[in-house]
């Protein structure tokens, strides 16, 4: 039965998506961002490249465009979304290409960290991402690029981001579960509250600024407060957790002083 459901959602996808491929030579740097226009039809599509560091473009030649990262935050992983008509959107992940200038690894999750491509070593050059868990780049929301090394982003330029538009996700439903949610104390010794305002909660994963998880807890579907001890886990710095509805997800900084 497994396999049938899974087929039927490829099948559905390939009837109802808009396959775009974001090459990034018409990218806009704006210093903060980056972000490539799609306009199909009546449709507009935006794909935002965003980075604590600094976001650079790249000309290999003749106008073709990579972006990459300067030398702020090197760990800190390339985080991908897309808009239609302004509002968030989750697609299906076909490929990413990549150039660089040097040997390095790199990996690939999405918004719930689940692993789209595990570490990967890349030899000088350029080529295609491997996707190692397909099931896990169906129906995201974002995009991580990650690196393993203090020079990977530095070195990688990434462009042609090749994918399947599925449903639009209304503001109201995104906003609804950042109004909803909340993590406190923040900062935290580790022993942490998620307030939830009785939103039906599939699971908390905990990771690393390298986008590394270092604890899932599943929540199966609860709607009250839910206390997280994870003072004997994290030590003092910053951590990303990512909290997760059915259907949405949104991620929260946590200081652990």
């Amino acid at each position: 039965m497994k396999q049938i459901y899974i087929l039927l959602f490829l099948m559905s996808s390939v009837l109802t998506a808009q396959t775009l491929n974001f090459t990034i030579d018409t990218a806009v740097d704006n210093g903060t961002v980056i972000t490539e226009t799609i306009v199909s039809g009546p449709d507009t599509y935006v794909l935002t490249v965003n980075h604590s560091g600094n976001e650079e473009l790249d000309n290999l030649g003749g106008g073709d465009l990579v972006f990459f990262l300067s030398a702020i935050d090197p760990l800190t992983p390339h985080r991908l979304t897309i808009t239609k008509n302004g509002m968030p959107t989750n697609f299906n992940l076909n490929s990413i290409d990549y150039d660089t200038l040097g040997a390095g690894t790199i990996s690939v999750t999405n918004q719930d960290n689940a692993v789209i491509s595990s570490p990967t070593a890349y030899p000088l050059g350029a080529g295609t991402l491997t996707i190692t868990n397909a099931a896990n780049a169906l129906s995201i929301t974002q995009i991580n690029i990650i690196p393993t090394d203090t020079d990977d982003l530095n070195d990688f330029g990434f462009h042609n981001i090749n994918v399947d538009i599925l449903d639009t996700l209304s503001t109201d439903e995104v906003s609804s579960l950042e109004q909803s949610i909340d993590i406190l104390p923040n900062p935290s010794d580790g022993n942490i509250t998620i307030k939830n305002a009785g939103v039906a909660l599939d699971k908390v994963v905990v990771s690393d600024l390298n986008g590394r998880t270092i604890v899932t807890y599943n929540l199966e579907g609860a709607t009250s407060d839910k206390n997280l001890d994870m003072s004997s886990l994290l030590s003092t710095g910053l951590y990303l957790v990512t909290i997760s509805s059915e259907s949405k997800a949104i991620t929260k900084k946590l200081s652990i002083k």
